[in-house]
């Protein structure tokens, strides 16, 4: 209810502050209200807060939750990467990443990305084609394909973004 409200509120151009409340885990912080109001700006394209990963539900021909993992642990890094990112890297926040379950929707969702990686489905060869700037750019294979795509994104975010000096010069 709170993203239909504000989308149709800030599509008009109403408001300059949101708030955004959610019931904390026990323990927790009110840390997560922030992200799901990040989130809603980023997806209303209003401002972009760090690189967004686009991963699939999964269906009958993902062979495992690896996939899930996978973009889970892609999000986890880039977030982690985020606060030097964020200073080295200027616009590194309107990134796109995708991660995706099997060969069959995969490739298309990777090429619309800046990055992305199609992982194996079920009874499909297991390699897994990588996309840049929707080109194909490479196939990994075989164990370590997370750090693999890793090298790759810290490899992309360097060539695309370029790094900025401590006086701000590129």
């Amino acid at each position: 209810a709170t993203t239909a409200g504000l989308a149709v509120l800030l599509s008009e151009g109403i408001g300059d502050t949101i708030r955004v409340s959610l019931t904390p885990q026990p323990g927790g912080d009110r840390a997560e209200e922030v992200r799901v109001a990040q989130q809603i700006l980023q997806s209303l394209q209003i401002r972009s807060f760090e690189p967004q990963v686009t991963s699939c539900p999964g269906c009958g021909r993902t062979t495992s939750t690896f996939f899930q993992v996978m973009a889970q642990q892609i999000t986890d890094y880039i977030r982690a990467r985020m606060p030097e990112w964020r200073t080295r890297y200027p616009g590194v926040e309107s990134m796109d990443v995708a991660v995706m379950g099997c060969v069959v929707n995969g490739p298309g969702e990777s090429k619309h990305a800046n990055l992305g990686i199609s992982l194996p489905g079920t009874f499909e060869e297991p390699k897994a084609p990588v996309y840049v700037d929707g080109e194909h750019y490479t196939t990994l294979k075989g164990d370590g394909l997370v750090e693999e795509f890793q090298d790759i994104l810290e490899a992309y975010v360097e060539r695309t973004y370029g790094g900025v000096t401590a006086g701000g010069a590129r």
